[in-house]
């Protein structure tokens, strides 16, 4: 269960900016921060490696997303993806 720390810059232009935003805000893998400048911060959280390669790629190739950088990456289970305890 990775969690990823990334860094996604973004095309300069408001308005594709603010689209891809918009875009990537509906993702439920995806925590976004507030956008500083041209700069988004985000957790990504997936079941595993080849899931966290899917969306990092189609977070590549969405328009207005010019680099996603990835800045950190825990292998360790996460609460919100943990199965819930049993009785």
């Amino acid at each position: 269960m990775p969690t990823s720390g990334l860094i996604i810059t973004l095309q300069p232009e408001p308005a594709t900016r603010a689209a891809a935003v918009a875009r990537l805000r509906t993702r439920p893998e995806l925590t976004l921060g507030e956008v500083s400048d041209r700069w988004l911060p985000a957790a990504l959280e997936t079941r595993d490696d080849a899931e966290s390669r899917e969306l990092h790629d189609w977070l590549m190739a969405q328009p207005g997303v010019a680099f996603v950088d990835v800045v950190s990456v825990n292998f360790e289970p996460t609460l919100s993806l943990q199965p819930p305890p049993s009785p």
